[in-house]
């Protein structure tokens, strides 16, 4: 899968804009939704976080939470 050029999910979630949402009771499960247009994005795990990617707003990694 191609991942687009947009930061715009990176910018809304690091800037306090947007908000993952979870399901009641698995506020711990990696994000599904997209918060900018609710749509399924693709997740991949790996040992140390997750990547998701949103087909229209772009890529997302856990690590860049941590900084």
């Amino acid at each position: 899968m191609r991942i687009p050029e947009s930061t715009e999910l990176a910018d809304a979630i690091l800037s306090g804009e947007a908000k993952f949402s979870h399901p009641a009771g698995r506020e711990w499960d990696v994000p599904r939704i997209c918060p900018l247009c609710e749509r399924r994005m693709v997740v991949k795990l790996n040992p140390v976080g997750w990547e998701a990617m949103c087909s229209r707003h772009g890529l997302f990694r856990s690590e860049w939470l941590q900084r």
